[in-house]
């Protein structure tokens, strides 16, 4: 651990291993709750100062007992703001065992952290709930208990909670027994196994749930369990339960499903079993993340675990769910069992827990084409953020306790994934989980590193990696390579902006259609044949890097090879022409892919649209209104081919739920296509969108679509709005998510106002969404900049309750700005304020701005010659 961060963590001296959490006087009303903690300490190096994390807690009563009984008399009690402690000084110097018992008072937080209420209406009588479950990730758990809130002081905890007797209380091991005591139930669990404090949990509510089991009957039972190593005398299947506020439980099947097979699956990926005796899949109904991996009682965002229970139902929704509930299980073992030493390695967790959550959803859902969404939704992604100045190594310096929360973040998860992803296409994905699985058996119950994780890769695989790959983990950017032809020969050299450093390049190489795995780059260039057809680096995108293909006749190859390559490899060639050649080189390929077009590649039309929206969204406020429309001509152009059988298909649902992958395939991309011509003004779109809604045509497999395209007109009335916003009153949260992101696509200016009013009517945890359609929507940006300004105070204050919300809001909002003013404005709505907690995200924000202004400069001239 560095200097830096030791500025921030506690003494050493004293190491906890067992905590006794005792919870009662839950009062709603007040927000208030009474606890008790008893937490027993190994002595490692004598001291008489005791140190425990603590935040926003009353202590009333501290007694220090030695092992032997002997009380120890508290001298002095202080308060470390820096550390977020309490310091307890004896007097004298402790050199055995001792357990410290303390009263306190606590509060019931309304921000989504710490021990927080979630408020909600009963589903069938309409009635005001609450419910109270817990988010200790990452230094939440010392706002509820005093502990040492460090990943490595792992220790056992007994909870003990006092609730009405109506309510069901769960926490990470199974009830032991329960007893009326002064009116309220008393619930004692059972012991956990070994665990950091962030993943401790609890939940309090009027619940109801559905239950199955796995298939194998491997796992743990509470028959002589062992907080040790989590095995038991006997084993069985795993019973998981799916637990939701009152009437959704049936919404809970397909998690349930999906959850029972991927248990099974990492049990045999990882070697390991399951180590806890059952398995809770809890519904939240306030929420900022999608869900949080508490060992054996993960909590979940509504739209993350459920999904309607009948044949309505999205694609999109059934592959976010299946997606969020492996990723959450996937940390059972990566990041609970196996935990990294410090946050700083946060992307050990959360790096891995993506790159196999999106393996198991391959594994159960074959004809969903998951490889091609990981390149999409994961990859890009991370490539994008990671070419900024403001981004930062996946190994992230952090300054103090706020600081660790910026770490969740798309470097952390996706750039984390994407160099797991390039390791296992290197080495190979069966070398690379059989390293993995080593590295979770040595470690099991414990902390590790990254260097830990390497090593044991290499040992299976026999090749030396983790010198391989330090640069892309500790360095910030990654390597360019570009690509010039001279005769018979390829020149290759690799350049990065970061560092004069020369990197391990995986070349992942197709020549003529033959593929070299394993060939790397180490110098600085090298030279390749050229093979008589094609050439292509980084075969399926699997590696963390961009090609520059120097020349349009290198382009012009791939295009007439196409037909050859993968969704993925296509989607690569694409993203790197986007990102490095003019917009011209671009408009090129896209005009030329577009007329070997195939359904099964529906990704790659995403990507493609996704792209065309971006460039679209950063000139539109640069270019004249006649250049504006001949792009607009020319982008409708590309997709006019498909209209017709896309409208059909809106019109005649019911394909999403095949298992044929063409199916499946076809769906995502007459959906793309539709949503895409239709925010372009598309007249058949718009004509039969408007039909939908006027007759009330309205499903989740048409709704984004129809509810997009009609809201998205500039002669659509403040009546229809007003009309989809008593929609969004009434709705699920599934289709508020939807409607919301239709909402921010207006582009009738009497319709804007009343739009962004909307940010201080909704919940702070769903502004994203609305935020996600405002950052591609260029008629809004002069507009919502003006209101932010002149709303600021309230609105920073309103978001900032939580510091993810507001940092989506900001990197969404103002992903595709561009200008000097625009920079100049937004740093002026947050000087003086205390940004430390997104301070990071802004700076990203604005560095975006400063990039999209750049990208105008250099190739507004470049569009209009290719439109001329």
């Amino acid at each position: 651990m560095s200097n830096q961060e030791q500025d921030f963590t506690l003494p050493r001296n004293f190491h906890p291993r067992h905590y006794e959490i005792t919870l009662s006087k839950l009062d709603v009303e007040r927000k208030t709750f009474l606890g008790h903690v008893k937490v027993q300490f190994q002595c490692l190096v004598p001291d008489q100062k005791i140190y425990l994390n603590a935040r926003d807690l009353v202590i009333e009563d501290i007694q220090v007992q030695l092992f032997d009984g002997q009380s120890l008399k508290v001298k002095s009690q202080e308060y470390d703001s820096r550390l977020e402690a309490i310091v307890i000084d004896v007097g004298e110097d402790i050199n055995n065992s001792f357990t410290v018992a303390i009263c306190y008072r606590g509060k019931i937080q309304t921000n989504m952290s710490g021990f927080y209420c979630s408020n909600y209406k009963d589903l069938m009588t309409n009635e005001d709930k609450y419910m109270l479950s817990t988010q200790f990730e990452a230094t939440d758990a010392r706002g509820t208990f005093p502990c040492v809130d460090e990943p490595d002081r792992k220790a056992t905890f007994k909870l003990s909670l006092s609730a009405d007797p109506h309510l069901t209380v769960l926490s990470n091991m199974p009830e032991e027994f329960s007893h009326v005591e002064g009116g309220e139930t008393r619930h004692i669990f059972h012991t956990t196994p070994l665990m950091s404090t962030y993943l401790v949990a609890w939940a309090v509510g009027e619940y109801e749930f559905i239950e199955g089991a796995t298939e194998k009957r491997i796992y743990p039972t509470l028959q002589d369990y062992s907080v040790v190593d989590g095995t038991s005398s006997r084993q069985a299947a795993l019973p998981i339960r799916v637990y939701t506020a009152i009437g959704k439980r049936n919404q809970g099947k397909f998690a349930l499903s999906v959850a029972t097979k991927v248990v099974d699956l990492f049990s045999d990926l990882f070697k390991i079993s399951y180590p806890l005796p059952k398995l809770d899949l809890l519904c939240v109904e306030s929420y900022s993340h999608n869900a949080m991996e508490n060992f054996s009682l993960i909590t979940f965002r509504p739209t993350a675990l459920l999904v309607d229970d009948s044949d309505d139902v999205s694609p999109a929704a059934l592959q976010k769910v299946a997606y969020v509930v492996s990723h959450e299980i996937a940390h059972q073992w990566f990041g609970n069992l196996v935990t990294m030493q410090w946050w700083d390695e946060l992307w050990l967790n959360e790096g891995f827990a993506t790159w196999v959550g999106y393996y198991a959803v391959s594994e159960l859902f074959p004809h969903w084409d998951v490889e091609s969404m990981v390149m999409l939704v994961s990859h890009e992604a991370a490539l994008q953020l990671d070419s900024l100045r403001e981004s930062h190594p996946v190994k992230v310096s952090l300054r103090d306790p706020k600081d660790i929360d910026q770490a969740f973040d798309t470097i952390s998860y996706l750039k984390g994934c994407s160099v797991l992803e390039m390791v296992s296409g290197y080495l190979g994905q069966e070398n690379f989980l059989a390293g993995v699985a080593l590295y979770l058996e040595l470690n099991k119950w414990g902390n590790a590193t990254m260097e830990d994780l390497f090593n044991c890769i290499s040992e299976v695989a026999k090749v030396e990696v983790l010198s391989k790959v330090k640069p892309w983990l500790l360095e910030r950017g990654y390597p360019v390579v570009g690509v010039k032809k001279s005769g018979g020969q390829l020149s290759l050299t690799q350049s990065t902006s970061t560092t004069d450093k020369l990197w391990w390049v995986p070349l992942l190489l197709t020549r003529d259609g033959e593929y070299c795995r394993q060939l790397d780059l180490t110098t600085k260039s090298a030279q390749l044949d050229t093979g008589s057809a094609y050439m292509l680096l980084n075969t399926d995108g699997k590696a963390f890097y961009r090609v520059n293909y120097e020349s349009l006749e290198l382009i012009d190859a791939l295009c007439d090879n196409i037909f050859q390559l993968s969704s993925r490899s296509k989607m690569g060639v694409l993203s790197d022409v986007c990102s490095l050649r003019p917009i011209s080189d671009y408009l090129h390929l896209v005009g030329k892919t577009m007329k070997v077009h195939d359904p099964k590649d529906s990704y790659v039309w995403m990507s493609i649209h996704s792209s065309l929206l971006r460039m679209r969204s950063v000139i539109y406020s640069t270019v004249a209104p006649e250049l504006m429309a001949k792009f607009d001509r020319y982008i409708l152009k590309l997709v006019e081919p498909w209209i017709n059988e896309a409208l059909t298909s809106l019109e005649t649902p019911k394909t999403q739920h095949s298992n044929d992958s063409y199916t499946f395939s076809k769906s995502l991309f007459y959906h793309s296509i539709l949503t895409f011509a239709g925010k372009l003004s598309h007249p058949r779109v718009v004509s039969v969108a408007r039909k939908l809604y006027k007759r009330n045509e309205i499903n989740a497999h048409n709704r984004s679509v129809v509810l997009g395209t009609v809201l998205s007109q500039p002669d659509t009335t403040k009546a229809v709005f007003d009309q989809v916003v008593q929609i969004l009153e009434g709705a699920v949260l599934e289709e508020m998510e939807t409607i919301l992101r239709c909402l921010g696509g207006v582009t009738n200016p009497e319709l804007f106002e009343p739009c962004f009013q909307l940010l201080f009517k909704i919940e702070p945890m769903n502004v994203q969404f609305l935020s996600e359609a405002f950052s591609t929507n260029p008629c809004i940006y002069s507009r919502i900049l003006s209101f932010v300004q002149q709303n600021s105070s309230a609105l920073i204050d309103r978001l900032s309750v939580n510091q993810t919300v507001i940092g989506r809001f900001l990197s969404n909002t103002f992903a595709y700005f561009q200008g000097e003013e625009t920079i100049y404005r937004l740093k002026s709505i947050f000087d003086g304020r205390d940004i430390s907690a997104y301070d990071r995200v802004l700076r990203q924000t604005l560095e975006k701005v400063e990039k999209n202004t750049r990208y105008c400069n250099e190739n507004v001239s470049a569009l209009e010659n290719f439109l001329a």
